[in-house]
């Protein structure tokens, strides 16, 4: 009998464990989102990859081709916010990834959402990427422009100020953690302060000659060594508790 309840409470103190342990996540219904989201958390995550972590825009591409190398693993997903980024970050930063690369925030941009706030929400994964992963080397890259006048976005309709100051505050960002800042945005912007016509086909996503100059401009920092970073001095981060998938908001898809 007193078996039977020490083995009792071991399993209860398990699954306990199991639960602390899974990703706190809001709910999304989207389908897509939820079986890109679900099959992230099954693929394993080792020290040498590289992550390529954000929304459609790097969903859009084969990056271990496009970047010639195969430990280059795409951690996109079409209408992701930076806060669902910080959500599902959890296998990600068990594998303790050699180098992460950040692009996001234009699907916050079209929530509403102001620049400093979106500067904010990046400081926030930022910082939780140096407590879990001290060694691993952290990447943002600018948010790039968007064009209405290709395809109408209601939802982006003269939010191309916030995407400036969006950029503006999460080089602030950068510059106070210590991460390598990648200002994309010059290279897709034309005279008129919009998504340049030849690389996109609906003034928000990037045809192929687009992804090419994504890839100059990242080449060197994915090809360059990492041996003379130092780990970032944090204490391990606390214990973050998670919701399932399929109850993630629908957010709006880019």
């Amino acid at each position: 009998m007193k078996r039977t309840i020490l083995l009792l409470i071991t399993a209860i103190a398990a699954i306990t464990a199991v639960q602390a342990q899974a990703p706190e996540r809001t709910a999304n219904q989207d389908k897509y989102y939820v079986r890109r989201a679900t099959h992230f958390d099954d693929l394993p995550v080792h020290h040498r990859d590289i992550i390529m972590l954000g929304n459609s825009l790097t969903d859009g591409a084969e990056w271990n081709e496009l970047l010639g190398d195969p430990n280059v693993k795409n951690r996109g997903i079409i209408g992701d916010i930076i806060q669902g980024l910080y959500e599902r970050m959890e296998p990600i930063l068990k594998g303790q990834p050699r180098k992460i690369f950040i692009l996001s925030g234009v699907n916050d941009v079209s929530h509403g959402v102001d620049g400093d706030s979106i500067g904010r929400a990046m400081e926030k994964l930022i910082v939780l990427i140096k407590e879990r992963c001290p060694r691993t080397e952290i990447y943002l890259q600018s948010m790039l422009p968007f064009n209405t006048d290709v395809q109408m976005w209601k939802l982006l309709k003269d939010r191309e100020q916030v995407v400036i100051d969006g950029n503006r505050a999460m080089e602030e960002a950068a510059k106070r953690q210590g991460v390598t800042w990648i200002n994309l945005y010059p290279l897709f912007v034309d005279k008129n302060g919009k998504l340049r016509e030849d690389l996109t086909n609906d003034g928000l996503h990037l045809l192929g000659p687009g992804y090419l100059i994504w890839r100059d401009a990242i080449i060197k920092y994915v090809k360059s060594s990492n041996k003379h970073m130092r780990p970032h001095n944090y204490p391990a981060s606390p214990r973050r508790h998670f919701m399932p998938h399929h109850k993630r908001p629908r957010h709006f898809k880019h």
